[in-house]
């Protein structure tokens, strides 16, 4: 944990910093030396190899990865091979000499465990550096009877290079004499003595430093010597430097000079040079410099005075150098070139046209001297028109000019410096706006919107544009046309009214919408605007479904909602016209099924297979769009078999006799079972099952398919006695459904003769109106040994559960006991058994008995809609198909078939003459070209007949047929002449008359009608768009016809 702490000298601030040690992973991995070392030139641009790394540790062909950690801009590394590079920018050895890397090796599926090293780099130093003289000015004072080797000054040279590339020595430019120079120190010393009569004598001796590199590298510098004996006075300087601001008050001291005398005397001090304008004076006494008159930076900014000091006994003096630097304050606004700026221009001029640029100067310096212009706004200028370049004063146009609105502009510009506090002056910019003819024509509106029907013919009217010139003689010259959006010429213009019609080029399909240019010129200039033309959709197409006929699955015991099949049509119209709505029209589907708007349907409640009317549902779809016109198709959905049944045997119990001494592969008896369930749900499988003391499975073995059971082992042990068991059904699905079924044997002794029915098995027919009571037939057994007759009936109707057929115990005679209805049971299978009563076990034989029943006409065909609703657009072409109706009879055969025909009690032959029906399939169609306007709705029954051969049946369901409105009426002006009046003074939006229509259509898109005036002088007035009620109103623009 570190505590880092950071200063700005007075204040200070911590934080602390806390490093996470981690223990390494050991990698496996290791590098060929533990650091690399290598070395570069410094200033080198080429991307050079320094050095190459290798990584050991890895298994056989398992590549590397090389990266470095820490590179910079100036190292690169080569991921796979280890070889480090340059990047070609230079490296500077007086910035850094030495770099450390660290470079990293890691696996490549393992990028946790790594190897690092380090790779020192070391820049190696070329002579690029000059010695650089310290501690400058340069400047000394030697006496005159100074003694050869006297020390006179030292002289500094540094040289940031390395090595002999950095190492100064020092020499004199040329020889002076006196003076001489020590190579390796810098001293310079006195070589040979002054002459006594020498004094005040400036020697300026130009000093050399060389460096050690090859080329070398030297430098030079002035070392001024000047010879003063004793008697002088001595300045404590060599020399002054002050500055001092151009706005400094009179009479303030700026810098202090001292010089003292070696008597001891007392020092004047005057300026002996360098103050031409007196603008200076020095205290003689004191040496106190201050300004007597005002500085001016733009005129002088730097003075080199020449200030004496003398002694005041013997006279003796002394000169020294004073450099004044005079600093600029913002003193001087920006002056511009000119009073006053004038410039014409032109109206037509563009955005952005230069008109003039203003120049203003400023004496003062650097940021004081910077100048920004900005126009001045106030309320006698016109600054919205105009706008000026900051930087460069140049004036350009900010937005079209006219000079109908304004013909002189008078700008008042400012130019600002960039002092503190900044100053300014401003100047007045006259711009004339010069006049041309630029009043171009100009279109009443800039938008125009109109509609026209698809259905309009070619040569149709569309719309009307107008446009007006301010130049009177442009009036008659205005020509219109259309510049672009008719890319299919759908629309021509007349060049002289502005009216838009349908062309002959016309297609029969056109967009639903088109947005034209249209231009009008007066011969020297042109307008445009839009016209925006909303082609109103006609129902051209009917609905298409994909197919006629959808077939979809769906399993049964679905839960509601379950999607079943999305049926889509497709309608080649546009807008309301093209959108399409689904519905169902018989009524046993609609119970079971939805269809949403989208053609998605589901079921509403859930489905039974067995059910014999929903194994298979056909749902009978129309598809209706928004103008009346329709198609049809059949969705058939097949329900899948879901193991929802178990195994139903044929009777309640099954016996048989057999005697004690049977011998094996004796067919005993029959076990029968069905399962309404389909495929592997309903294969059965048949097995025995008992829980008795006695191995049922070592007597008889039952043929898993069929059910015949089959004598196996000796019964000897069990005569006289009956053997009970059970025989499990067991079916395919998945998860398995069984039944268990009671079977009884009865073992005989060996001498009992069997008797056996008169057939192996009976089969009847019998009219489902056969009367309660009536004898089907009689069952008997030889020999006839007084046997007691029943019936054995099973679990489902068809094996006359409910005991629709009974037999006589005595005589075997078999009667029906209930009503018949071949449209339930159309047949029955039952098993007859016969008893003969011995003294320990009775003789039980049964027989399978089969029961047809032979259907008659006693039902009547039924609708599958209550009654049906239609849809039909007007103007459809003769033989276009309404609805399909249909009824289905329960009955078979002929007395279930079905013909149509249509039923009228009032108006027959209205509608006899609009409409026919196909007696087989039920399709209703037209049979003339229906008029929305004359009949907007038709109701008629259908009656559906059976061909029952004694007596037909029937059922009647209504059907109601709405016929749809298209725009086949044109409006209709209520009066042929309106006549109207105005006054010259009449101001616009005067009323001058009153138009009003009416139209046979009946729907509000067909009967919305747009007024346009088209013919002559048309620009004296102009149309007020409709009041609710559908009557325009006038107004004028212009006065004067």
């Amino acid at each position: 944990m570190l505590i880092v702490r950071v200063s700005d000298g007075k204040f200070y601030s911590t934080a602390m910093v806390t490093i996470m040690v981690k223990e390494a992973m050991d990698s496996g991995l290791h590098f060929t030396q533990n650091f690399y070392s290598t070395s570069i030139s410094e200033n080198s641009t080429n991307i050079t190899k320094i050095a190459v790394v290798n990584a050991v540790g890895n298994r056989l062909n398992e590549p590397l990865k090389y990266s470095i950690l820490n590179p910079g801009n100036k190292f690169k590394i080569k991921s796979t091979s280890g070889v480090i590079q340059t990047t070609g920018i230079p490296f500077d050895r007086e910035e850094q000499e030495l770099y450390e890397l660290v470079v990293e090796a890691s696996r490549e599926l393992d990028h946790l465990r790594v190897a690092r090293v380090v790779v020192r780099v070391y820049i190696e130093d070329i002579n690029d550096n000059a010695p650089v003289f310290v501690g400058l000015p340069y400047y000394a004072a030697v006496q005159v009877d100074a003694e050869p080797g006297t020390l006179i000054y030292r002289v500094t040279a540094i040289d940031k290079d390395k090595g002999d590339n950095g190492e100064v020595s020092y020499l004199l430019k040329e020889d002076y004499g006196h003076f001489e120079i020590d190579r390796g120190s810098g001293s310079v010393t006195l070589k040979e003595a002054f002459n006594s009569d020498l004094s005040n004598i400036e020697y300026l001796v130009v000093i050399l430093a060389k460096d050690g590199g090859n080329p070398s590298l030297s430098a030079s510098v002035e070392l001024p010597i000047t010879i003063v004996n004793k008697a002088m006075p001595v300045f404590d300087k060599p020399f002054y430097t002050a500055s001092v601001n151009e706005d400094v008050e009179m009479h303030m001291p700026i810098l202090s000079i001292n010089a003292t005398s070696p008597e001891g005397q007392g020092i004047i001090y005057i300026i002996v040079d360098g103050d031409p304008y007196n603008q200076f004076n020095i205290d003689f006494d004191t040496g106190v410099l201050s300004v007597i008159s005002p500085l001016d930076y733009e005129i002088n900014s730097l003075f080199k005075l020449m200030v004496r000091a003398s002694d005041a006994l013997t006279g003796a003096r002394a000169e020294v150098t004073v450099d004044l630097i005079v600093n600029d304050v913002n003193d001087n606004p920006p002056v511009f070139d000119q009073s006053a700026y004038n410039a014409t221009l032109s109206e037509a001029s563009l955005i952005g046209t230069p008109v003039l640029q203003v120049v203003a100067t400023d004496a003062d310096s650097d940021n004081n001297k910077i100048v920004q212009y900005q126009i001045v706004q106030d309320t006698f200028n016109s600054t919205d028109y105009f706008h000026i370049d900051s930087s460069s004063g140049l004036i350009l146009t900010a937005r079209m000019l006219d000079h109908e609105l304004i013909q002189q502009c008078s700008l008042k510009v400012r130019a600002t410096d960039n002092g503190f506090p900044p100053l300014s002056s401003e100047v007045l910019v006259s711009i004339s706006i010069t006049d041309m003819n630029d009043n171009p024509p100009v279109f009443n509106q800039l938008i125009y919107e109109s509609y026209v029907s698809e259905l309009a013919p070619r040569g149709h009217f569309v719309t009307c544009v107008q446009a007006s010139d301010a130049d009177s003689s442009d009036f008659d010259r205005l020509e219109y046309s259309i510049l672009s959006g008719n890319d299919r010429t759908s629309f021509i213009m007349d060049s002289k009214s502005g009216v838009i019609t349908l062309s002959n080029h016309r297609k029969q399909r056109m967009e639903p919408m088109y947005s034209l240019n249209v231009s009008v010129s007066d011969g020297l200039f042109t307008s445009t605007a839009q016209v925006h033309i909303q082609i109103l959709g006609a129902n051209l197409y009917s609905p298409v479904f994909s197919q006629s006929i959808y077939v979809a699955e769906v399993r049964e015991n679905a839960a509601p909602g379950t999607k079943v099949i999305h049926v889509k049509a497709t309608d080649g119209d546009s807008g309301v016209y093209g959108q399409i709505s689904y519905s169902i029209i018989n009524d046993f589907a609609k119970d079971r099924f939805l269809i949403d708007a989208n053609g998605q349907i589901l079921t509403t409640e859930r489905l039974d297979r067995e059910n014999p009317l929903e194994s298979d549902i056909d749902i009978f779809l129309r598809a209706l769009d928004g103008g009346g016109r329709t198609t049809f198709c059949t969705v058939r959905v097949i329900v899948v078999d879901e193991n929802d049944n178990a195994p139903k045997f044929m009777t309640v119990e099954y016996r048989a006799s057999v005697k004690a001494d049977v011998g094996k592969g004796y067919l005993v008896t029959q076990v029968q079972a069905v399962d309404p369930d389909d495929g592997a749900n309903s294969r059965i499988t048949y097995s025995l099952y008992s829980e008795a003391s006695v191995s049922v499975a070592d007597l008889l073995e039952i043929d898993p398919d069929n059910g015949w059971m089959v004598t196996k082992g000796s019964f000897n042990q069990l005569k006289n006695t009956v053997l009970s068991f059970f025989v499990k059904a067991v079916d395919g699905g998945i998860p398995v459904k069984h039944s268990l079924i009671p079977v009884y044997i009865h073992v005989l002794p060996p001498e009992t003769i069997l008797p056996s029915f008169s057939q192996p098995q009976y089969s009847f027919t019998v009219a489902e109106d056969t009367l309660i009571g009536s004898t089907i037939d009689i069952l008997h057994v030889l020999p006839n040994q007084g046997a007691l007759y029943s019936t054995v009936n099973g679990e489902l109707s068809a094996n006359n559960k409910d005991g629709v057929f009974i037999i006589e115990k005595d005589t075997g005679l078999i009667k029906l006991d209930k009503r018949l209805d071949h449209e339930i049971n159309s047949a029955f299978h039952f098993k007859v058994a016969a008893t003969i009563q011995l003294d320990k076990v009775d003789i039980v034989l049964t027989v399978d008995v089969e029961v047809k029943v032979l259907d008659v006409n006693d039902n009547k065909p039924v609708f599958e809609a209550a009654s049906y609703d239609a849809v039909i657009m007007e103007g459809m072409p003769i033989g276009t198909k309404l609805m399909q109706v249909k009824a289905v009879d329960a009955d078979s055969s002929a007395n279930g078939q079905v013909t149509y025909t249509l039923a009228v009690e009032s108006e027959l032959h209205k509608i006899t003459e609009a409409f026919t029906i196909d007696s087989n399939s039920g399709w209703i169609s037209t049979l003339k070209d229906l008029d929305h306007e004359k009949d907007s709705a038709f109701t008629f029954a259908v009656v559906a007949s059976d061909l029952g051969e004694a007596l037909s049946l029937s059922s009647t369901t209504l059907v109601s047929v709405t016929v749809t409105d298209i725009n086949d009426n044109a409006p209709v002006f209520e009066h042929e002449v309106y006549r109207g009046s105005v006054k010259e003074s009449d101001p616009p939006g005067e009323v001058v008359a009153v138009l009003s229509t009416w139209d046979e259509d009946t729907s509000d898109v067909n009967r919305q009608v747009s007024y346009h005036i088209t013919g002559e002088k048309q620009l004296a007035l102009n149309i007020q768009f409709p009041l609710p009620d559908g009557d325009i109103a006038v107004k004028t623009d212009t006065v004067g016809f």
